[in-house]
């Protein structure tokens, strides 16, 4: 599937998303559109000076499977576990309990 640059604008802010070609993991926990707006509200939050809500509103994107894999290679489980990202993207594509293996 190959998926075109995305183009998003805030008021003062604009941001490029690309996309590489790729296979699309069997389940997927939140659509991409559904990502995308959580970015672009926290980035509105932002610029209002709601850096807390943004921190809040952000930490619900879901990580990509390839940094929550690294994240776990080179900080530890614990780190994730504690740290209150959304981890479900990696649970779709490497199980439940990915982090206990």
């Amino acid at each position: 599937m190959r998926c075109p640059a995305l183009l998003l604008s805030t008021n003062s802010k604009t941001f490029i998303l690309r996309f590489k070609e790729h296979a699309m993991p069997k389940t997927q926990p939140m659509a991409l559109h559904d990502k995308l707006q959580l970015i672009v509200k926290s980035i509105e939050l932002e610029e209002q000076g709601k850096a807390e809500e943004a921190k809040k509103i952000g930490m619900q994107v879901p990580l990509a499977p390839y940094l929550t894999k690294f994240a776990k290679e080179k900080i530890g489980a614990d780190f994730l576990i504690k740290s209150g990202f959304n981890l479900s993207d990696a649970e779709a594509e490497y199980g439940p309990d990915w982090l206990t293996r």
